[in-house]
């Protein structure tokens, strides 16, 4: 199997099961270090909902991306005048930033848009934006390179996140591949995302963790992200996630996410 991103050699580096039934092989790319599943059949099966049930961190994911785009955007981008959040879920990022004041508008091919209605791409005649934002979508594209030229065509500013391999400790039990769910196909490095700027002539940015930017743009990589802040809470809550918290207050801090997690996906094992 050759990549999806640099069209190089891959091999298998591990099989994995997928949503209890499903026999799963993982592809590395020997070039830019893309990883990638074989043939994902068990797509339609891991979407029958748009967003899985195992994402336990979907609001306090967007409050802070919402604090993280705003620095962004008033930094960075003050000259833009409408934006866009693709693949954008439910609507409630945009339904933050319109209320911080931010013209931000919702795309999402899939799912029902509760937060933002009369917001919508539908809703309006632009198909050109001056940023577009693109949270938690690059690792379900079944073909990455046509997603993200579809990102492209919507504005030349890309604010994203993603996983970062390089940051796994053992990528065959990484947390990201959540197998449970099956709606994760496609793993990125630093280096796989370096080549898709490369690709398109544009900057890439990176926290070296979750949040990354493509810009034409020429900025200081240090005037960016505010790395240390956001690892250390990310860290944090996957410790919790993954029941190592040591703190003297655990009980208070991990007791509803940790149960809210474990037992979803005791109920996802069930079906």
């Amino acid at each position: 199997m050759n990549c999806k991103i640099c069209n190089s050699q891959t091999e298998i580096i591990f099989k994995k099961v997928i949503l209890n039934k499903y026999g799963a092989s993982y592809y590395k790319c020997s070039n830019c270090n893309f990883m990638q599943t074989s043939n994902p059949i068990w797509l339609k099966e891991a979407y029958a909902n748009a967003i899985t049930n195992l994402d336990i961190g979907l609001a306090s994911r967007n409050i802070y991306l919402v604090e993280e785009v705003s620095k962004l955007i008033e930094k960075h981008f003050t000259d833009s005048k409408i934006m866009l959040d693709f693949a954008g879920g439910y609507g409630l990022f945009v339904r933050l930033m319109r209320d911080k004041g931010y013209n931000f508008y919702r795309q999402d091919d899939y799912c029902d848009n509760i937060f933002a209605n009369y917001f919508d791409i539908n809703n309006i005649k632009e198909k050109k934006f001056d940023v577009a934002t693109a949270f938690e979508v690059f690792e379900h594209f079944p073909n990455p390179l046509v997603g993200i030229e579809r990102l492209f065509d919507f504005s030349n500013t890309i604010i994203f996140s993603t996983e970062l391999t390089d940051n796994a400790e053992n990528l065959e039990d990484w947390w990201y591949i959540s197998e449970e769910t099956g709606q994760h196909i496609a793993f990125y490095s630093k280096k796989t995302l370096e080549f898709i700027a490369k690709k398109h002539s544009t900057n890439f940015y990176t926290n070296n963790y979750n949040l990354h930017l493509f810009t034409k743009k020429s900025i200081s990589q240090n005037e960016i992200f505010e790395t240390e802040k956001y690892i250390s809470r990310k860290k944090r809550i996957m410790n919790i996630l993954l029941g190592k918290d040591e703190s003297k207050n655990k009980a208070n801090k991990t007791s509803l996410l940790q149960q809210d997690y474990h037992y979803i996906k005791s109920m996802l094992h069930k079906k």
